[in-house]
């Protein structure tokens, strides 16, 4: 799978990208309360896991299977997650929130959208 950004997790700085992701990895990027951290614990082939934490929150996805993913959205006031089937869209911003998703692929690659809105 190709991302827009390549494998560059310095391209999330800014609370929007899309990295390659096979290896485990930590992305640090703007979340809506402050700095945010992305820490992917595990990636292969239709499998991911990663943690997220920001101001004081923390939250966990983990997806196993073809077309897996999980979708984490961050807010001020803390984050939600939701983890299943997903399509390789983009994800859609949302006001004053981070929406993290990741999808695992069938060649051990994940792909990691960040989109600030």
């Amino acid at each position: 799978m190709s991302a827009a950004d390549g494998r560059d997790a310095a391209a999330c700085a800014d609370g929007n990208c899309q990295i390659a992701v096979s290896e485990p990895v930590t992305v640090r990027f703007k979340g809506p309360a402050g700095p945010a951290t992305l820490s992917v614990t595990e990636v292969g082939p239709n499998k991911v896991e990663y943690t997220v934490q920001s101001s004081g929150s923390r939250s966990q996805g983990e997806a196993s299977g073809l077309g897996q993913g999980c979708i984490t959205v961050l807010r001020d006031h803390g984050s939600a997650n939701s983890c299943g089937r997903l399509g390789k869209d983009r994800p859609a911003a949302q006001p004053n929130a981070v929406v993290i998703q990741m999808t695992a692929g069938e060649d051990g690659t994940a792909i990691l959208h960040i989109v600030s809105g």
